[in-house]
């Protein structure tokens, strides 16, 4: 009797030690759900963000010149705080029209702004939808130039101004790393002077993103 129990009490202990057909192992959980082992990647890890749109000066006194071509590069970088990272961007927009001086020359118009910023932003994950906040600080720096028919330069004015800017946007992840979304970006800042015209250089920018996320050393 002993001879028959020791046989079955062997096979009835490694069968209790496999793992139940009925659960799925954590790897395969992985390979079905692409957001379940990095659903956070998007909100915490680095960030490299494009973005191409129009930008809007509140003051009209940039006439043709407004509703400008606008490009933009942000970068975020962990700093251990959950889902709050460091944030900095380059921002370049361009616009041209034609205008006529006091004098009777017609003038072809060229402005062109360049702006640096530095900030924070924040974010959260819903789904794939990831909606974000950002703010800080920014340099503007403008050119206006005006030329004449003769490719002749009538005057060519540089300028910069010190502001802060706040932006609210909402990307869809289409994968853990890659995301497009919309973003709308307000900054206000300080008067310039450019061909003896005062000018504000407060505006609304509109944005279509797109960009990728990178692992990162934070936890």
């Amino acid at each position: 009797m002993k001879r028959l129990l020791l046989p079955l009490l062997v096979l009835g202990a490694s069968c209790a030690a496999r793992p139940s057909a009925r659960e799925p192992s954590p790897v395969l959980q992985a390979e079905h759900d692409p957001f379940s082992s990095l659903s956070e990647l998007a909100v915490k890890g680095r960030q490299l963000q494009f973005g191409v749109g129009l930008r809007s000066y509140v003051d009209e006194d940039f006439g043709k010149l407004d509703d400008q071509v606008a490009l933009a590069l942000d970068y975020c970088e962990p700093m251990g705080f959950e889902r709050l990272r460091l944030e900095g961007g380059i921002h370049y927009t361009h616009d041209e029209a034609d205008d006529s001086r006091s004098g009777g020359e017609d003038v072809r118009l060229s402005a062109t702004t360049l702006e640096l910023s530095a900030g924070v932003n924040w974010s959260i994950l819903v789904g794939r939808l990831r909606p974000y906040v950002g703010g800080g600080a920014a340099l503007q720096f403008l050119n206006l130039r005006g030329l004449d028919d003769e490719s002749d330069a009538i005057f060519d004015d540089d300028d910069a101004a010190v502001g802060g800017y706040l932006k609210v946007g909402l990307a869809f992840q289409v994968s853990r790393t890659s995301h497009i979304g919309f973003e709308v970006r307000h900054f206000e800042g300080g008067d310039v002077e450019l061909d003896a015209t005062e000018l504000g250089t407060s505006y609304d920018q509109l944005l279509m993103v797109f960009g990728t996320s990178l692992a990162s050393d934070w936890p």
